[in-house]
């Protein structure tokens, strides 16, 4: 190989070098647009189908003609791309919850228990007229008007604690467990029992 070769060879391979280099900032610059994007759903799911489209005439062009493996390789990633990456769910914080709700607090609801035995890790919400269960994705799992609750107890429940409230229609259970159960329940406890503003009849 000839002086002249090799230094077209180590030129070439500085530019795909430098190239390449360029491509891995062009993408770093590109993540958090692609981020935002994601979080537009429609517009993204728009994106997503005109990929897989293209990706599969790529991919159906490239096996029909015979040709090189990058022209393929880039047919299957559109395809993969368009097919698994699916659009960011808004997340949604607790405060914007319980903003939108209404409460007025929040605390630590342990692990409810629902009518068929199941536990979920719940947030209680308790706002001017009712206390709502939501739990880790911030679901409402159970709404009670304050107006109905008759009783809140605390007790020992096992290795834990017990938060129960009571209620004309619905009864529900949370369970608190670790060092600080019993803390945790009388502040849930003291926290609903707040809000139950229940005025003295007038005697005569």
């Amino acid at each position: 190989m000839t002086d002249s070769s090799i230094s077209i060879l180590r030129a070439g391979a500085a530019r795909l070098r430098r190239g390449g280099l360029w491509l891995i900032f062009a993408l770093v610059l590109m993540i958090p647009k692609v981020n935002r994007l994601r979080r537009r759903r429609r517009a993204w799911n728009l994106i997503r189908i005109l990929a897989a489209i293209a990706g599969t005439a790529i991919l159906v062009f490239g096996l029909a003609r015979g040709h090189g493996f990058a022209l393929i390789f880039v047919g299957a990633l559109m395809l993969l791309f368009g097919l698994l990456l699916n659009a960011e769910r808004p997340e949604i914080s607790i405060d914007a919850r319980a903003k939108e709700l209404g409460a007025l607090i929040t605390v630590d609801g342990g692990r409810y228990i629902d009518a068929a035995g199941n536990r979920h890790r719940t947030k209680l919400f308790v706002g001017p007229d009712r206390l709502w269960a939501l739990d880790s994705a911030l679901h409402v799992l159970l709404e009670i008007p304050l107006t109905q609750v008759r009783t809140l107890v605390v007790e020992p429940s096992g290795t834990g604690w017990s938060f129960r409230v009571d209620g004309e229609k619905t009864k529900a259970e949370f369970i608190y467990e670790g060092s600080f159960a019993q803390h945790l329940a009388d502040v849930a406890e003291a926290t609903v029992r707040s809000r139950l503003n229940r005025e003295l009849p007038v005697l005569p």
